[in-house]
């Protein structure tokens, strides 16, 4: 749920920027609303609302903790794959007072051009067809490389991840962030018997792989990355839910049971309440 009191949207580590990287709390009401009223778009509307462009989020929300940890890795060159309009590069830009080349890849032709606003170039292509440019436009690599909310959108997530070694500077970095299908949300929703696409989200209607933390981070190193850091990305509030979880695990014997008959031999609690998860990776 979106929350009007709070400057970030926490469900999904979100907040709002302007496109020269200003941090923008005035419209989040417009963006809720927004959200509010399109709810109940089908799957089908939801991918020609992608495919336009219009939806607000696409040029304003920016994944706070990947800005952040971007900003504090302070790189000399840095490229954000699928940048969209550029959002956060923008952020990261201002952040780093200008002080970083800025590159992007971004297959949507219309949202390229307009990152090329912001950006020192914008590749307007899929990652894979880009690389070649990029390794002989930029041979030095780059110091941060980040994937956004990006890898569960490409089909083949595991080769994107693997090439990207390719371009990393001999200090370089790469950040990826996720969203958690271990999150109660999803769980709650499978044996309810729904699997309900959304506009944004967790089951956001254009993503195509899915994972959890344990399956990325196995991911990691079957690409050759060893995890430095891990940031996760909560509910606003998941003590309680977190707390109600284990009282009924541990008080009841039932519980057990049906947790043995579907397969759970160990409960991780907080990733029930774990919107996303954000790593922090470098080549081993």
């Amino acid at each position: 749920m979106l929350r009007r009191q709070t400057k970030d949207i926490r469900w999904l580590g979100l907040a709002v920027y302007r496109m020269d990287g200003s941090r923008d709390n005035d419209n989040l009401a417009a963006y809720e609303c927004y959200f509010v009223m399109n709810k109940k778009l089908s799957p089908y509307e939801m991918l020609r609302t992608h495919d336009s462009g219009d939806a607000p989020y696409q040029a304003h929300f920016v994944p706070e903790d990947v800005r952040k940890i971007c900003v504090e890795l302070a790189p000399s060159t840095y490229l954000d794959v699928g940048c969209n309009r550029g959002q956060l590069i923008a952020a990261v830009k201002k952040g780093l007072n200008n002080r970083a080349v800025c590159v992007g890849v971004e297959m949507n032709a219309f949202a390229a051009k307009d990152a090329e606003q912001v950006c020192d170039r914008v590749y307007s292509s899929t990652f894979d067809a880009a690389i070649g440019g990029l390794k002989a436009d930029y041979p030095g690599g780059f110091d941060v490389i980040s994937f956004a909310d990006v890898l569960e959108h490409t089909y083949d997530p595991w080769e994107a991840m693997v090439l990207a070694k390719e371009l990393i500077s001999e200090r370089g970095k790469c950040v990826f962030q996720i969203p958690n299908m271990g999150h109660r949300s999803i769980i709650g929703g499978l044996l309810s018997n729904r699997f309900d696409y959304a506009l944004m989200g967790l089951l956001d209607v254009t993503h195509i792989r899915f994972f959890t933390p344990g399956s990325f981070e196995d991911a990691c190193q079957q690409a050759g990355y060893k995890i430095m850091r891990k940031v996760q990305i909560m509910e606003e509030n998941p003590q309680p839910v977190l707390s109600a979880f284990s009282t009924l695990i541990s008080g009841s014997e039932d519980v057990k049971n049906f947790l043995r008959i579907l397969g759970v031999t160990q409960i991780n609690l907080p990733l029930l309440a774990m919107w996303q998860i954000c790593y922090v990776c470098e080549p081993l």
